[in-house]
Order: structure tokens, then sequence, then C-alpha cells
């Protein structure tokens, strides 16, 4: 970066980097150990209200993950996370009475997660009310040798900025839930703010801590297949996990408003939500005059899903990313049913397009017996004339996964997958309408400028046990996301891809590999992963081919949570 962040509040741009004393790291263990204590002395908990939303570091996001690679299409609950309770009971319900999934390893996993939210269950349209208080404690150990490697975004970097070596994260929520409601607030406690893309808050007093409040929102059902949500939560459509092309969830948890509605064959999702604030600046913008320029900014999306059969799922939908001057909401916008692409170029708006990133996604799923086929791409801008192409770059995205059962495993599967991310893909001139939160990015955690082709095998010997194995190829150009002053295209259609610059003028080029083993049960969660990567040119600089190591440990214990 040529400067500090200019947001209102970010990750980056803090001038300290105090550490949490020794004295602060042993009290945070004490408690720690005392919440556990208290958590297994207490009655099982009952089971989740069907409108609470299942965060996304749930352990029955890779339970069904790994379900669904082996050739259960149930556990396929939705193109988009997080997922509800009640959806997670049809599908271990529907999955349960499916032969493609009574495989001894299979039936013993979806019973676990069946009884899990199903028992004591509540009626959505009973009366009355119910209070319920959780918790949870995440302890990370992390090593590193040679450098970080960590947000692939933000490429090779030394370790002295890379992840401490303890860091801690302590949440408690409450949640009410009624009729066809549920409301659930939850504090957060982080005992570093440093390299943790979830953290919007200044730093706690003289400490590298800070506290905030996480998933804060309410649920509320419409009506049988309508359901609208207000409050912070996080959001990923399509790909796995928090990653995704076309919206990911790496960085701070969205404060937005949603609706869903989900039917036997079709669903859909629209989004409004507010993004970080950005200060534009003559000297790290290159504005013209002196004074610099405040964008309130917001991300507004739609997207809706089709299966017309059992073995196709079709996938359409748009994302933009509105910078304004002032507070302004445009309701066209936040319209569900009308394209952003007709109400950008409507007339009756005063250049406002001129701060619009539009993009236009799409993805399908074909299955064949134990065989999947993942297609997902990315629209952010390409030129249909032949001529304009020369002058200035497609900005594309895509993914590309093919995954196969492995019948000789009790539960298995073998993929291979390649993402492609454009060289400005995500980027805009102006850094205000750059398709980022908090410096953290919306789309893949690649960022723009770079590929990656991967081969992986997971194995789950015991429904609470994961191993997965992979290596692969990873490339990145140039580009930054959180560049200032913010990318042009124009003039761009000769450069290479990867792009090399002035700063950065090679490509980086790396072989990487990871093995991870896991144990997952909905209480306690315990994963340990090596990565290594082998990198030509670190950095994009003239440096000569080094090997890097990190190694990472992370315990998660979790009462009553969703």
């Amino acid at each position: 970066k040529p400067g500090p962040s200019n947001h209102t509040v970010t990750n980056a741009n803090a001038s300290r980097t105090a550490r949490l004393p020794l004295v602060g790291v042993v009290r945070a263990c004490r408690v720690a150990w005392v919440v556990f204590a208290l958590a297994l002395a207490a009655p099982p908990a009952a089971a989740q209200h069907p409108l609470v939303s299942i965060p996304l570091d749930d352990p029955v996001y890779p339970v069904f993950a790994a379900l669904d690679a082996a050739g259960c299409r149930h556990a396929r609950v939705s193109a988009y996370r997080p997922w509800l309770v009640r959806d997670v009971r049809k599908a271990a319900d529907a999955a349960l009475r499916d032969s493609a999934c009574a495989k001894p390893a299979m039936s013993a996993a979806l019973r676990e997660v069946h009884g899990r939210f199903t028992r004591d269950t509540f009626d959505l349209f009973s009366s009355g009310g119910d209070v319920r208080v959780g918790g949870s404690v995440v302890l990370r150990a992390t090593g590193l040798s040679g450098g970080e490697f960590g947000l692939p975004w933000r490429g090779i970097r030394p370790t002295s900025e890379g992840d401490l070596p303890f860091a801690a994260v302590a949440r408690g929520r409450i949640a009410w839930t009624g009729e066809r409601v549920a409301a659930v607030t939850e504090a957060v406690g982080y005992t570093s703010r440093r390299n943790d893309p979830s953290v919007r808050q200044r730093a706690l007093r003289n400490t590298s801590g800070a506290v905030d409040f996480g998933e804060s929102y309410v649920n509320f059902a419409i009506a049988d297949a309508l359901v609208f949500s207000l409050g912070r939560s996080d959001e990923a459509w399509l790909g796995t996990g928090r990653e995704s092309i076309v919206l990911s969830a790496h960085g701070p948890s969205l404060d937005r408003i949603l609706l869903t509605g989900r039917w036997r064959r079709i669903e859909g999702r629209a989004l409004l939500a507010t993004l970080s604030q950005v200060e534009l600046t003559p000297l790290l913008d290159t504005l013209p005059g002196t004074e610099a320029r405040r964008f309130f900014r917001y991300l507004v999306g739609h997207a809706l899903t089709i299966r017309p059969s059992r073995t196709v799922e079709l996938t359409i939908g748009e994302t933009a990313v509105l910078a304004r001057g002032t507070r302004t909401i445009e309701l066209a916008y936040a319209n569900p049913l009308m394209p952003f692409v007709i109400t950008q170029n409507d007339t009756s708006r005063f250049g406002g397009d001129a701060n619009d990133n539009l993009q236009i996604f799409g993805g399908a799923i074909l299955r064949s017996g134990g065989s999947r086929l993942d297609i997902e791409a990315l629209v952010d801008d390409i030129q249909i004339d032949a001529k304009d192409r020369k002058t200035v770059q497609d900005q594309l995205a895509w993914r590309v996964k093919g995954t196969q059962a492995l019948p000789w495993l009790a539960l298995g599967s073998a993929a291979a997958e390649y993402r492609h991310v454009n060289s400005f893909t995500y980027l805009r001139a102006p850094y205000a309408t750059a398709f980022q939160n908090y410096d953290q990015p919306l789309g893949s955690e690649l960022g723009p400028d770079a590929d990656m082709i991967r081969g992986s095998i997971e194995a789950w010997p015991r429904t609470s046990v994961r191993g997965a194995l992979s290596a692969g190829l990873w490339r990145q150009g140039a580009q930054r996301l959180d560049a200032r002053p913010g990318a042009t295209v124009n003039g761009t259609g000769s450069l290479p891809y990867p792009s090399v610059s002035l700063l950065r003028p090679f490509v980086q080029r790396a072989l990487v590999g990871g093995l991870e083993v896991g144990y997952y049960t909905t209480a306690l969660q315990i994963a340990s992963q090596i990565e290594v990567a082998n990198v030509r040119h670190p950095a994009n600089r003239p440096e000569p081919t080094a090997s890097y190591v990190r190694t990472q440990v992370t315990g998660r214990y979790a009462f009553r949570i969703p």
C-alpha cells in the first residue's frame, strides 16, 4: 500500500501493534477453562429454533460437504450460506430416506445431525417463547517458517506481518425465539486484531485486542417459504465454506436486510447491506484539488436458483457495490425483481452509474452417480466489441471443480479444482467502488490477478474424524485488492496475465500443499493443519526461490450454538 487506509474504521490503519501482556494470555486461558468446565456440567441443550441461522464455523458444514461429495445429493442444503436450522432438518430427513445415502458411514453422520437438530423440536407456529444462552471459545496457535501466506489476496509477507503465535476469540450469545421469530445477539472478544479479517473495531484501550458484536439478527417467517432477516450476519453465495468468487465471507459480518424464499425446486435471495465508508484523498487517490471526499457504500444483490431435476442445479444473479456522497439508499436497487443492469442505465439517475460496480454471475451443478461437476462464472466487466478488447481487458472470474466419490472409503472423495480471477476483476479506479469491505475481499480469497489449480483427497474414517491432503499450483500477479489509488483497466488490453508492474516486476509462482486432520463434534472441534509453499519470486520481487511452512492448531468449544 502507498499509505494508510482512510476508512473510518479499518483493520489496516493501526499505528501500533501492542501485544497482549503475558498475564492477559494466562487469564484468558483460565477463563476459557472455566467456561469449558461449566459447559460440560450443564444439562443437554434443547434443539435449536427452526429460524436460527447456523454460523459458518459450525461442524455441520464440513460434514454435509463430505456427504454431498460422496454422492448424497440431499446434503446440498442450499447454494447460499448460512443455512437455517429448519433447512438442515429437512435435508437430513430426506437423506435418511434416500438409498444413495445409505452407506453405514453416511447414515451414522446423518443420524447424528438429525438427532442434534430435532431433539425437543420447537413448533414454528406454536405459542410462547424461549430464551437460550450459549457461548464459545476458540484458541489458535500458529507457527510460521520463512514468512506468511495464510491470506492469499495479500500475497507473501514477512513473518512479522503474519499471525501471532497465540490468539483467542470468545463469544457469548443470547437467543429469544417465539412463534414465527428468532432473535439472536452475540458479543465477541478478541485477544488480537492482527490478521483477523473479521475484526472491524479499534483496539481496546492499550491492548491489541478488541470487543465487538458478532452475529446479531432477527429472523421472521413471513410465510412457510419466505423469511425476512434484519441484522448482522455472514453471507456466502455459491462456492464452498467462506470462499466464493461471487460473494464470500472472508471479512467482517455484513449489516444487512435479507429476504429469502425457498420452495421445492426454486430458491431465491435478495440482499441490501452497508459496507465500510471510504475517504478518497488527493494524496492517496490522485483526486483533483485539495479536498478529500467521503463515500457511503452499499452492497446489493439478488439471486435465483432452480433445480429442474435431481441431477441439475442452475443459479443466476447480480451483485453491485454502490458509492454515494450522501447516505442515500436507492430503492430501485433494493427491488429484488428488477435487474440491476436496467437500474444502472436509468436516465432519471444523476450520474450515479459512475459510482456503481455491477457484477453478474451464474453457476451450474451437474451430477451423475458419485460424480459431480461445479461451474461458476462472474462477469465484473466484459468487452463486446473486438476493438474495445484491444485496449480494455475483460474483468472475469470463474471456478471449475470436479468431484468423484471414492467407493473404497467409508466416506471420502477426490477433487480437482481450478480458480481464475482476471487481473482487474473486483477493482475500480475510484477505490470507493472496489469489491471489498474493510479492505477484505467480498469475492475470492485469491484476490485479483491470480489463479490456482489444486487437487485434493478427503476421507472421514469416523463421523467425527476428517483427514484431507491437497497439492496445487498458485500464481499471483502485480494487482492487489487494497491498492491505492485504485487500479484502472483502461489501456491494459496488451498486458499479459498475470500482470507485472514497476513495483512488482515478476509473476509469483508457487507449488503449494497441505495436510489437515480434524475432530468435529457438536460441542468440540479440533483442527490441525500444515501448509507448505515453494515460491519463485516471492511477493513478485526479484528474490530467490524460497520455501515457507505454516502450521496451525485450532480448538473450538461451543455450548448451545447456534
